[in-house]
């Protein structure tokens, strides 16, 4: 991964931006859920956040940020499919 130079504020708001995904992840889709949907739902949400808080915290630019969160978010997704078949 390059870096980027500090920017505080859009850093700040990546990691913020993160970190109020798991905070819906919490609140929208409940962990007991037993519907597929859900729980794919839960696995993308959960991928993007992690990882768009690593974006801000490992300065790497945005169009790589962006496909960072792409393709955590479809890892995670389709890691929660693996648990549910």
């Amino acid at each position: 991964m390059e870096k980027q130079p500090r920017d505080v504020r859009r850093d700040g708001a990546l990691v913020l931006l993160g970190f109020a995904g798991l905070v819906a992840l919490r609140v929208l889709v409940p962990p007991d859920s037993v519907t597929g949907v859900a729980e794919v739902f839960r696995g993308a949400l959960f991928g993007g956040s992690v990882s768009v808080m690593a974006a801000g915290v490992f300065r790497v630019p945005d169009e790589q940020a962006f496909r960072l969160t792409a393709a955590v978010a479809a890892g995670f997704a389709l890691g929660t499919l693996e648990f549910l078949l």
